[in-house]
C-alpha cells in the first residue's frame, strides 16, 4: 500500500476509533454505566462524522455512509437499554456496509474504487490515470468488482462473528474489542486490497502498452 492509503487509515485510528473507545473507557472510569457509557462512545462516533461534513461544507459519499451508519446505530440503540445490544448493533451496521458494497456491484459501480481514490491515489493524477484506466479496460474494472466482493464478504462475517462474542465476553471487554475488530478487519482489507489494486493496475499499464500507441492513455 503507498503513503496515502497508510496515512488514511492512521487518520481513520486516530480521529475514528481512538475517541469512541477513550469516551467509553473514560465514562467507565467515572463511574457511568455501561449502556451510557455506549451510548455516548457511539454519540462522539456521529459527532465526529458530522464534524468532518460541516468542515467540507458538503456531504461525499463515503462520509454519509459514515454518518447513515452511526445514525441506524444510534437509532437501534434507544430501542432498549441494553448494552449487550448496544454491543451488538455494530453487526447490524456492518452487515449494512457489507450489503451496501454488493448493492454498488448490481449497479456496476463497485464501491471499491471510489474508496481507493479516496485513500490510495497519491494527487489528482493517480486519480485521472485510475479513471482513464477504469472506462478503458475490462479487467483493470474487474479488479475493484473482485475487491468490492471480497470486502462485502468480510464485513458479513465480521458482523456474523461479533454477536455471539458480544454474549460470550463481558461488556467492559467488548467495548474495546468490538472496535479494535472491525479497525483490523478494515486495516487487513486495505493493505490487501492496496497490493491486489497495484497488480491490477500494473497488469492494465501492460496490456494497454501491448496495444500500441492507439491504446496509450
Amino acid at each position: 500500500m503507498n503513503r496515502s492509503g497508510n496515512d488514511g487509515i492512521m487518520s481513520v485510528v486516530l480521529w475514528d476509533v481512538v475517541p469512541v473507545i477513550g469516551t467509553y473507557y473514560g465514562c467507565r472510569a467515572l463511574g457511568v454505566s455501561e449502556y451510557l457509557s455506549l451510548l455516548a462512545a457511539s454519540g462522539v462516533g456521529f459527532l465526529r462524522v458530522a464534524y468532518v461534513a460541516l468542515r467540507q461544507r458538503r456531504f461525499d459519499g463515503f462520509a454519509a455512509f459514515m454518518g447513515l451508519l452511526f445514525g441506524v446505530g444510534l437509532g437501534l440503540a434507544f430501542l432498549t437499554g441494553d448494552e449487550r445490544f448496544l454491543l451488538a448493533v455494530k453487526s447490524v451496521t456492518t452487515s449494512i456496509a457489507g450489503l451496501v458494497f454488493l448493492g454498488t456491484c448490481l449497479l456496476g459501480r463497485p464501491a471499491a474504487f471510489a474508496v481507493a481514490k479516496r485513500f490510495g491515489a497519491e494527487d489528482a493524477d493517480t486519480a485521472r490515470r485510475w479513471d482513464a484506466l477504469y472506462a478503458a479496460e475490462p479487467a483493470f474494472r474487474r479488479v475493484y468488482l473482485v475487491m468490492t466482493l471480497v470486502w462485502a464478504l468480510v464485513l458479513l462475517a465480521e458482523s456474523a462473528l461479533r454477536v455471539p462474542l458480544v454474549y460470550l465476553l463481558p461488556t467492559d471487554v467488548m467495548a474495546g474489542l468490538s472496535s479494535l475488530l472491525l479497525i483490523g478487519t478494515i486495516g487487513l482489507l486495505a493493505l490487501w486490497s492496496g497490493w491486489y489494486g497495484k497488480r491490477g493496475e500494473q497488469a492494465a499499464l501492460r496490456a494497454r502498452s501491448a496495444a500500441g500507441p492507439a491504446g496509450a492513455l
